[in-house]
């Protein structure tokens, strides 16, 4: 049993790429060619400007079109971090509605830092999207301690 659980496990949890360094790599690339892109496009204006308006103006637009894209990623991260912020509060509302909801008698001696720990959130939030995989790997998990610890009696 323990030899079919152990090959079971990693296929259950396994839910990834199949390669994820190519698929990295073909971020990479496109991260990169989009950077040269905007490089060689800024270029571009820049020169055409320059011969149109003058360097004073050119230097101005570039300035003011980067200072755009800055504005724009500080308030993309910004927005990310409220969105993160607001589905951990949500999901920490939903697992603590949850353990009050069951009469789990085991419930009342988890501890409440225990349920704010970021790590412990995520693996509830992980069981709470995945609760076949998440019973299927603690069956797996117990049934090799259990032989870990009988096979040492």
């Amino acid at each position: 049993m323990f030899k079919y659980v152990s090959i079971l496990a990693p296929l259950l949890m396994r839910s990834g790429t199949p390669n994820p360094v190519r698929v990295l790599t073909g971020y990479l690339g496109a991260l990169v060619l989009t950077g040269l892109a905007g490089v060689f496009f800024l270029a571009a204006l820049f020169t055409w400007i320059a011969t149109t308006y003058g360097l004073d103006v050119a230097f101005l637009v570039i300035a003011g079109i980067l200072t755009l894209g800055a504005i724009g990623l500080t308030l993309m991260a910004r927005h990310s971090q409220t969105v993160k912020l607001k589905t951990e509060a949500d999901r920490h509302a939903r697992i603590e509605a949850m353990l009050k909801a069951k009469d789990d008698p085991l419930s009342n001696h988890i501890p409440n830092e225990l349920l704010h720990h970021p790590l412990a959130q995520k693996i509830l939030a992980q069981v709470e999207d995945k609760p076949w995989i998440a019973s299927a790997t603690a069956v797996g998990v117990g049934v090799m301690l259990s032989r870990s610890l009988l096979d040492d009696t």
